[in-house]
């Protein structure tokens, strides 16, 4: 076996990028990433390696000059743990069957973090938590969905056999029947009809001006996540960059925004359009045969993907229940947009939303994982 190292390579970029393709390549249920969109992320005009203290190092396997596994080690400079310590990532993790080859990447990546004065690593994690992180753990059988983490089953066992810790898991969930999704908003309507009689108003998106409303959710996500784990600032320009690959998935009717009393912005969530079946039909490609592709295939999505949500603290402080004023509204217009389908996706453990569609949600059918080592 042959490791080597390297950073803004076009040929080995190349090569790095295909062996993903190659891993997949007869695996039905995977969803291809745009190739165009990975080349531009592991090139050196991607904001992230325009930050200050950022920086990154690729390792790929070869044996007998054929690619085995890669992975890339990466500092990002904002990025601590809640005791403050400062946190580099293995990304963009695959490999090959071998256990020896998964510990000869990881040993590489490791010794260079070490040379960086990195003292803790999380994986898998590309660049922050704003894009690719965690390995799915459970539900290997089932079809993933769009921007679900989705690997090999046998990952999270040769982090584990390397060393590695569970950080914190998450957990999703398909709820189906009109009926179970009307049961479970029951309690949020008399909250919503509650907080709207107080002055709150909810308001969904202007998608005549995307661009300004992914702006205001920016600096709602920002309050909200604060203290979520692996937090990093995003700006504006990234989120609108990020979001925009989503804009064929956004539904108005689902991208809601809610004020308190005083007119301040105090909470948001984002319901999606399923669009796995799509994207899956691109086959990683952007030219006009797959846009027609994906665009045949958009017609018969029947999943909506409860993607994203959150209050500020100063709301969760007050105790007002708009969370769950919030899943009402989401659920109601769900239903109102003849969909039956909801996808409850990347739930932290332990978090207060998993109690929001109460006793009537089925058990979690896939679970993720953050894996973390001590260097």
């Amino acid at each position: 076996m042959r490791l080597i190292k390297f950073t803004f390579n076009k040929q080995l970029i190349h090569e790095f990028v295909e062996f993903g393709y190659d891993i997949y390549r007869n695996d039905s249920k995977w969803i291809p990433p745009m190739r165009a969109e990975i080349i531009d992320r592991l090139s050196p005009q991607y904001s992230f390696y325009s930050r200050d203290g950022n920086r990154q190092c690729h390792f790929m396997i070869y044996e007998n000059g054929i690619p085995k596994g890669r992975v890339t080690a990466m500092v990002n400079s904002q990025l601590k743990d809640r005791d403050n310590v400062s946190v580099g990532t293995l990304g963009f993790f695959e490999c090959r069957e071998d256990y020896q080859v998964a510990r000869n990447l990881i040993n590489g990546a490791l010794d260079w973090l070490k040379k960086q004065n990195i003292k803790r690593v999380w994986g898998p994690m590309d660049f922050d938590i704003w894009h690719s992180y965690r390995f799915m753990t459970k539900g290997f059988d089932l079809p993933p969905f769009y921007g679900e983490p989705y690997n090999k089953s046998y990952y999270p066992d040769f982090f584990e056999r390397y060393g590695f810790s569970i950080k914190a898991e998450w957990d999703s969930v398909e709820i189906t029947g009109k009926d179970i999704l009307c049961q479970m908003m029951s309690k949020g309507a008399k909250r919503y009809q509650l907080l709207y009689d107080r002055g709150y108003r909810f308001e969904t998106a202007n998608m005549n001006n995307l661009d300004s409303e992914i702006e205001k959710l920016q600096q709602i996500m920002v309050k909200s996540f604060s203290d979520f784990i692996g937090f990093t600032p995003l700006s504006a320009d990234d989120l609108i960059r990020l979001f925009k690959k989503a804009q064929y998935a956004i539904d108005p009717r689902m991208f809601l925004f809610v004020y308190n009393p005083g007119g301040d912005l105090c909470g948001f969530a984002v319901a999606l359009l399923e669009l796995a079946d799509a994207i899956r039909s691109m086959k990683g490609e952007t030219n006009l045969a797959a846009r027609l592709r994906f665009l045949y295939n958009r017609r018969s999505v029947n999943k909506i993907n409860f993607y994203i949500g959150g209050v500020t603290p100063e709301e969760i402080a007050n105790r007002s229940g708009l969370g769950r004023a919030g899943f009402y509204y989401i659920l109601n217009e769900i239903i109102k947009a003849g969909f039956e389908t909801l996808l409850l996706t990347l739930r932290l453990k332990g978090n207060a939303a998993h109690a929001l569609p109460g006793r009537l949600s089925p058990i979690p059918q896939k679970e993720y994982a953050l894996y973390q080592a001590e260097l």
